[in-house]
């Protein structure tokens, strides 16, 4: 034991001798020294993604990502983070939703042995960032670039929360009757212009249709309804719309004669 130990001091010291040697006669360092960086001199791209805290916690957005690769979408989570930490939004970390596992099973071959089978598997990652405290403009334009960015084979789904004043129902009612595009777009304001005439158009037809019906009682009422069962029970599969209409406007008193507009001389006599 004492042998093997002095042959493995003397190896060592050989190694050492020679390389001083050879650091001597080169004037480089044989031994290469692994540089120590301090972590502020790393590039913040092979860093940890950094949270910025929020202030109320007032939630602006939820984007959801899935993918079924599992290493290209948490390598995306981070450039999103990193994205959203460059922009100043206060944006959480990666929150990991429950996995998504699909399997069909199949005949291995189409002979008749049904126990030769294959199972085919599919399974779906998905990932959460939720925003808070920032400004709508900001988030919809960070929502633009990562969009911009994002690779191949992953999905992605965001959902925006914005809030207004309690008197924004007033303004919008306003901005509807005077027509102003600040609050209401051009097509909110022609679909409510059409939902109005058409509105108009209905009343004007319900008052031309029944304004001669005369005024109906309870009796009334139980004897028209007793008239459309009974005329349901002859024709099942007649329409009860028009059933009602045809019963209900056969019940209409018959318009006055009009006086005739044509004057009519004295008669001559013979």
């Amino acid at each position: 034991m004492a042998r093997n130990d002095a042959a493995s001091t003397t190896v060592t010291r050989s190694a050492t001798s020679y390389s001083k040697i050879l650091d001597k006669v080169l004037g480089i360092d044989v031994h290469k020294k692994k540089k120590v960086i301090p972590p502020e001199d790393v590039d913040p791209m092979y860093q940890k993604p950094v949270i910025l805290p929020p202030t109320h916690g007032v939630e602006i957005c939820r984007v959801s990502f899935r993918s079924f690769q599992l290493h290209r979408l948490d390598f995306y989570m981070n450039f999103c983070r990193k994205a959203a930490h460059s922009m100043g939004i206060p944006c959480t970390g990666t929150i990991c939703l429950p996995r998504v596992i699909r399997r069909w099973t199949v005949l291995k071959s189409p002979f008749v042995h049904k126990s030769a089978m294959e199972v085919f598997e599919r399974r779906t990652h998905k990932r959460l960032l939720v925003v808070r405290d920032a400004d709508p403009e900001v988030v919809k334009k960070w929502l633009d670039y990562i969009n911009k960015n994002i690779p191949i084979g992953l999905g992605m789904k965001y959902s925006m929360t914005e809030y207004e004043p309690l008197d924004v129902g007033q303004k919008i009612e306003k901005a509807l009757k005077t027509g102003d595009s600040r609050l209401v777009d051009e097509k909110t304001l022609l679909s409510t212009k059409y939902v109005d005439d058409l509105v108009v158009r209905g009343r004007r037809r319900m008052w031309t249709t029944y304004k001669d019906l005369p005024i109906y009682g309870r009796s009334d009422v139980e004897k028209l309804a007793q008239d459309i069962a009974s005329k349901l029970r002859v024709d099942p599969k007649a329409n009860i719309e028009q059933v009602t209409r045809d019963i209900v406007m056969g019940s209409r008193p018959p318009k006055p004669a009009k006086p005739s507009s044509k004057k009519t001389g004295p008669k001559a006599t013979a």
